[in-house]
């Protein structure tokens, strides 16, 4: 049952949900300038009960806003999804973001996402920037665990730090423009998809992140550890990661621990440095390399690689140096 109302106003008060299961037959839509604070992610519990497209999204994007909505916060509960359909988890359209100590599983989409566009499928005319996810577990995602879909340049520069990340459908962090972002600290493992898949590296850092058990189940198909594609201009960081796949592999389909998939103008710089990869049989590949049409500057230092048939490849107009 419900356990209490809840009073979303006035501008920038806390609220507090009290103790307990809260079964919601709809969506709770999330106002700006506020904080919603549980008391535990154990003790305050958001649960899905009826047909929905999110359990908690921001009234800028439910409301189908043309512009971010104001920062909010949302911190210590869990967010319980019954598994059906396409629901989402989180949905927030805002900027400045904090979003910590939050359990999020059981999604029929994806758990958290960080989005440009509204419910209507509209894009926002600025930007959408500088928000925080820490210290969050997200579990069983029918798609991704957490995504940023950005259809233009708005959802950059955010923080997504020591996250754990299980059993998504699709792949673990899903990051659609990854341009500012620092992606550091997170555990994602027994995902059917990538590890970690962050287009447009712009200014980027994917760092002390473990990833295993990536790819999970499919005959088919090639899956990566950490990948991504890069922007021309300032370069990223890839560094210190912890690569392995413990659940064994398919024969038949393909396995990438670490790879670019492309530059998508210009020249890419990167920095690949300090990196473990541990394969598992000679079809693996632990860096990869591949610059399309355009060209890739890649320094490479320190990375231990073992377990794979082949540690480096390159392909393309690639520029691989000692650093």
């Amino acid at each position: 049952m419900l356990q209490r109302a809840i009073n979303l106003s006035p501008v920038g008060a806390a609220i507090e949900f009290q103790g307990g299961t809260c079964l919601l037959t709809k969506g709770l839509t999330l106002l700006s300038n506020r904080t919603y604070t549980g008391e535990s992610t154990t003790g305050t519990v958001l649960e899905q009960d009826g047909s929905a497209s999110y359990v908690m999204a921001s009234t800028a994007y439910v409301g189908n806003a043309t512009a971010s909505g104001e920062p909010l916060a949302v911190r210590n509960l869990t967010v319980a999804c019954d598994g059906s359909g396409t629901t989402n988890g989180i949905v927030l359209m805002n900027w400045q973001v904090d979003v910590e100590n939050v359990n999020v599983s059981d999604c029929g989409g994806s758990g958290i996402v960080d989005t440009n566009t509204n419910s209507a499928g509209g894009a926002i005319s600025n930007t959408s920037v500088n928000s925080r996810f820490e210290n969050n577990f997200i579990s069983d995602s029918g798609h991704y665990g957490f995504a940023v879909l950005d259809s233009g340049n708005s959802v950059t520069d955010g923080f997504l730090i020591d996250n754990q990340i299980s059993s998504s459908g699709m792949d673990a962090i899903y990051v659609q423009n990854a341009a500012g972002w620092d992606i550091s600290g997170n555990h994602v493992y027994d995902d059917e998809g990538n590890g970690i898949w962050a287009l447009r590296l712009f200014a980027t850092t994917i760092g002390s992140n473990l990833i295993e058990d990536f790819g999970v189940g499919h005959s088919s198909g090639t899956w990566y550890g950490i990948s991504g594609t890069v922007q021309d201009g300032p370069g990223s960081v890839i560094t210190g990661n912890k690569i392995f796949n413990y659940q064994g592999e398919s024969a038949s389909a393909r396995y990438i621990y670490l790879g670019i998939a492309g530059v998508n103008s210009g020249t890419g710089h990167l920095a690949v440095t300090g990196n473990v990869v541990m394969g598992v049989r000679p079809r693996d590949v632990g860096l990869s390399f591949t610059a399309g049409p355009n060209r890739l500057s890649v320094a490479i230092s320190g990375n231990e690689i073992t377990g794979v048939g082949t540690p480096v490849a390159h392909a393309g107009d690639v520029a691989l140096t000692g650093g």
